[in-house]
């Protein structure tokens, strides 16, 4: 977009709109134009509490950060809205600050002392068995959040659990109930097993015209084809121009110079530190250190902390709560006054200090020259843009204006929603991927979409060329397809035929090998398989097997799997007794207590959403997203 406005900046309406823009900043000054409208406003009320705007973008923001990683980097707001994503966050933020409210009302108070425990009790922040600011500093910046907000966040849970624990707590499965439970889902049958093949009948007859048209009349959504779209498209990509493009050692130093923050590692503190909950203890350990007994020693003899987990490792200062930045003021070898945090009482000894470094031109002038020739590609694209725009409103063709900026237009074969052809094949090569093909489908017949921005830098301009409904394909395009059709048709319903055959000879008292001899086929004993089939029960289907699992021994059935027919006879059943497994009957019983737990959980939830109104903003959060 930046250069696209670069590009621009000579015409007269942009001069017009940066006036305004000037005047504006006269008339308003410049702060709030670097706020997003309606961030700070209440989109979220919860009883008496008021949720802004900030709130909701930032949890939507870490929540997508978090789970972007499992979309292959790609997960976007739009992508967020979709998943319901964005849904969750918000109903997150309800459910905290509903808790909130309930605890509130009930007199539920969390002190300093219950979030300190809490957080030193946490695996994810402790080292060599104890808690560790510096894990836990670097959790939060994995999290992508501050102290002050995840202390707050973990207040509102400690009062959401003891609100729910006693309810929880109730929650019981009698013995009775994880025995039975157990004896339903492992109770083993054996069966004997059949399948009447296709390949069994192979003189099944050759269809004729009629017989052809009726099947590809009912299997019409088989051989169908979506809507397709014919479209032109221009691509301007920075790959076109970045090549012709040469940058001098001086501008490569020169940009290296007004950014040279991003190769500088900041001064950096491998530090020691006492952590307690109680400031005369802090006093003490600062008294006993300027007495100049040694650190490891104040630590064992008067803060009662395992010297083994002093070490906070290195640190920068923008990595530290605003709290614990006077270390950054002491000495090597020195220690700070006690400092008071969220945590507790700190005092920190400063080991060693790493000076400030700066990574030399030569290192990353390889970088700084790439990226420098695809930022002026991409300046350059944007005049080019400007061109071609102005081109195809001057009522120039896609392949009229495409000459115009030096390229090509790309005539696409027709491509459905999903970016496939006709056939099914994915159609390459297809520049701006899904922006394409969202333009396409959102553009009328015969127009041309505005030009957008590429997601991977350039410009795209679609034109639409054509539309092509959805469609049976005709039979002559098809008639192979549908004549394999119409004789899998028939031979199912001949093997169809033979297992009902089967299955009447053995309910009148004939064994199932006794059944199928006259036909050449084998019978497989089966099992034992359990009420969800799986691996021991093929080829049973799993209709078979829940046929098989409601009757007595000799229980037949039959159904369809992907040879032919398969039948199955009940041949044995093998109860299970659950005290020969009484690890696995305690584990599903401790499973169902707390499946009855979240129940309860969740009606307790309820009522206090009944109790307490909620509203919510959908409009705003959709504006501020």
């Amino acid at each position: 977009m930046l250069q696209a406005i670069r590009s621009r900046a000579t015409s007269w309406v942009v001069k017009l709109l940066f006036g305004l823009l000037i005047l504006s900043f006269g008339v308003w000054g410049i702060g709030d134009i670097f706020r997003q409208p309606g961030a700070e406003a209440t989109v979220i009320t919860v009883g008496a509490q008021k949720v802004t705007g900030v709130e909701v973008v930032e949890q939507v923001r870490r929540d997508v950060d978090q789970l972007r990683p499992m979309f292959g980097g790609t997960l976007d707001m739009a992508q967020a809205r979709q998943l319901g994503i964005v849904d969750r966050s918000i109903e997150q933020i309800v459910q905290r600050r509903l808790y909130a409210e309930a605890a509130s009302d009930l007199g539920i108070l969390v002190g300093d002392d219950a979030v300190r425990r809490t957080l030193a009790a946490n695996p994810q922040f402790r080292n060599a068995g104890q808690f560790d600011a510096r894990t836990f500093q670097a959790a939060l910046q994995q999290m992508r959040t501050t102290e002050g907000l995840y202390v707050a966040s973990l207040r509102q849970d400690i009062a959401r659990v003891a609100l729910t624990d006693p309810v929880a707590s109730g929650a019981g499965a009698p013995a009775t109930m994880a025995e039975l439970l157990y004896r339903h889902r492992n109770e083993k049958r054996r069966a004997d097993a059949v399948v009447v093949p296709r390949t069994l009948f192979p003189d099944i007859g050759t269809p004729d015209d009629a017989q052809l048209q009726q099947t590809l009349d009912r299997l019409k959504d088989r051989f169908s084809t979506p809507e397709l779209r014919r479209v032109t498209a221009i691509a301007l990509t920075p790959d076109m121009l970045i090549e012709g493009i040469a940058i001098s050692d001086a501008d490569a130093e020169a940009e290296y110079n007004a950014r040279r923050t991003e190769f500088t590692r900041p001064e950096q503190r491998r530090l020691q530190q006492i952590l307690v909950s109680d400031e005369a203890v802090a006093k003490q350990v600062v008294d006993a250190l300027a007495a100049g007994q040694a650190f490891e020693a104040v630590a064992r003899d008067v803060a009662k902390v395992d010297p083994a987990g002093l070490d906070a490792g290195l640190m920068e200062r923008a990595s530290l709560p605003e709290e614990l930045a006077p270390v950054f003021d002491t000495p090597a070898g020195q220690t700070t006054q006690a400092l008071r945090s969220a945590l507790g009482w700190h005092v920190l000894k400063v080991v060693e200090i790493l000076p400030e470094t700066v990574q030399p031109f030569a290192e990353v002038k390889a970088g700084i020259v790439q990226a420098m020739r695809r930022e002026r590609a991409l300046d350059a694209l944007a005049t080019q843009s400007t061109r071609l725009e102005d081109s195809l409103a001057g009522g120039a063709k896609m392949d009229e204006a495409a000459a115009v900026v030096g390229t090509q237009a790309l005539s696409l074969p027709p491509i459905d929603q999903s970016g496939r052809d006709g056939t099914g094949q994915p159609v390459t090569p297809l520049p701006g991927g899904e922006d394409l093909i969202r333009l396409a489908f959102d553009t009328p017949v015969g127009e041309t979409a505005p030009l957008i921005e590429m997601p991977e830098g350039g410009y795209l301009v679609v034109h639409v060329d054509e539309s092509l409904p959805a469609r049976v394909r005709p039979l002559a395009e098809v008639r192979d397809a549908v004549a394999a059709a119409w004789v899998e048709e028939r031979q199912t319903e001949a093997a169809e035929k033979a297992a009902d055959e089967i299955l009447g000879a053995v309910k009148a008292g004939r064994t199932l090998a006794e059944a199928v001899a006259a036909r050449g086929l084998e019978v497989k004993p089966v099992g034992p398989f359990i009420r969800t089939g799986g691996r021991e029960a093929i080829p049973l289907p799993q209709s078979v097997v829940a046929a098989l699992f409601a009757g007595p021994i000799g229980t037949a059935a039959k159904g369809t799997v992907s040879e032919g027919v398969a039948v199955g006879v009940l041949t044995a059943l093998e109860p299970v007794a659950p005290q020969q497994d009484q690890a696995a009957v305690d584990t599903l019983r401790q499973t169902l207590e707390r499946d009855i737990a979240g129940d309860l959980t969740s009606e307790l939830a309820q009522a206090i959403r009944h109790r307490i109104p909620v509203e919510i903003d959908r409009a705003a959060i959709d504006r501020l997203l």
